[in-house]
């Protein structure tokens, strides 16, 4: 996607001229035309292809304008499929999937609905520019700010009346109180981040995670969406649950701490209790479906591929010590804790034999250690040698 593309794409006359057309409207482009005729054929290809995705009823209601935003983005990724090779549409594809889908609903703004399940799958395919290696965790604010938290430690306070204080101590204006309108904060490899909610949450998010999230709570429910790890201390309110949804399932708790790990490309999703009380649900659940209620010092771990979640009693410091820089494990496979020493230090480790990776290790990390002194700990423990491939890739061999 070149520039021009995206500038046509996030300009709301051009979105207005496809799926809100009147007079003026095209009037301004007609005219637009004249006056960058070498712009036409452009204009109007990127044209074409969202008229595709137009409807014309203007009578529907909210929830059925969500299906069709989902129906859209469904039918971006046929596309994606379809024309891998193109790689400058392809990349124009995936850029217009949450713009489209957003003016469909009517705003081009992030919003959530807890009652409905499409608007957490708009935004697990959101194309969210993940920092690049040397940058700090990214703060995307309700109005479209990127801000650069800078430091692989960050912190985000947003409990001061209008104001998100960053790393303690810069200030800046927090957006006006609108229902439901979304920040999100992403973290990528090799960093993690404390985030404190309006309502005096505290979150520690892993590396290689993403929370989203509102400025003020409004409703009757506490709602943010998890994409990876992350470990939560919620104030406490009765009359107001506090609800944490993910791509399988949601969790739904009163005033608790807990551990949940959700990252995409893992196969189960691990929620560990440390104290108070959780009730797990699955996305799809009907309404005589039971929740699974967890004690605390208990897992649950609910596979992607069967839908079913186990219970386990397990040592809680195991999944939350990495929120103070340390990583304990007793009796796991190798290339799980390998897994999580890839996030972390922003590496890669790859086995030159699979079975490799089925070593059952135990013992304790000090993440605040070199890189370099952490594979040199693993090897010990697994009976194994990580060879240093290049500066951020390793193989580990017999």
């Amino acid at each position: 996607m070149t520039f021009s593309d995206q500038k046509f794409i996030e300009d709301p006359k051009f979105l207005q001229w496809i799926f809100h057309n009147n007079q003026l409207v095209n009037q301004y482009w007609e005219q637009y035309l004249l006056e960058h005729p070498e712009e036409e054929a452009q204009i109007i290809e990127l044209k074409t292809r969202l008229s595709e995705l137009k409807y014309s009823d203007e009578t529907m209601l909210q929830f059925e304008k969500e299906q069709i935003a989902q129906q859209v983005i469904s039918r971006i990724n046929l596309d994606l499929e379809k024309n891998k090779r193109q790689s400058i549409f392809v990349s124009f594809l995936k850029y217009a999937a949450v713009a489209v889908a957003f003016a469909v609903i009517g705003g081009l703004a992030v919003y959530l609905n807890s009652d409905n399940n499409s608007i957490y799958q708009q935004l697990a395919g959101q194309m969210v520019q993940i920092p690049s290696e040397g940058q700090g965790p990214l703060l995307i604010t309700s109005t479209g700010e990127n801000v650069d938290l800078k430091k692989s430690n960050s912190s985000v306070d947003y409990t001061r009346n209008g104001a998100i204080v960053l790393n303690s101590d810069s200030v800046i204006k927090a957006a006006d109180d609108m229902p439901n309108v979304m920040n999100q904060l992403v973290i990528p490899y090799g960093n993690q981040s404390k985030l404190i909610l309006s309502d005096n949450t505290v979150v520690w998010l892993n590396a290689g995670s993403r929370l989203v999230y509102p400025t003020f709570f409004s409703g009757k429910t506490r709602e943010v969406l998890l994409f990876g790890e992350a470990f939560f201390e919620v104030s406490k309110n009765a009359d107001k649950p506090f609800i944490v949804k993910t791509s399988d399932i949601e969790i739904k708790v009163l005033g608790t701490q807990f551990n949940v790990s959700a990252y995409a490309e893992d196969k189960v999703i691990q929620t560990v209790l440390k104290e108070g009380s959780v009730a797990i649900r699955q996305n799809n659940a009907s309404f005589f479906d039971k929740e699974v209620v967890l004690k605390p010092n208990q897992m649950a771990s609910f596979a992607k591929n069967s839908n079913e979640t186990k219970l386990t009693d397990v040592d809680v410091s195991y999944y939350t010590l990495w929120t103070k820089g340390l990583l304990s494990f007793d009796d796991v496979d190798f290339n799980r804790i390998v897994k999580k020493v890839e996030r972390f230090y922003n590496i890669s480790v790859n086995f030159s034999e699979p079975i490799l990776g089925t070593i059952r290790i135990s013992g304790k990390l000090d993440l605040k250690k070199n890189k370099d002194e952490v594979l040199e700990y693993l090897e010990k423990v697994s009976l194994t040698n990580i060879k240093k491939i290049s500066e951020n890739q390793y193989m580990v061999k017999k």
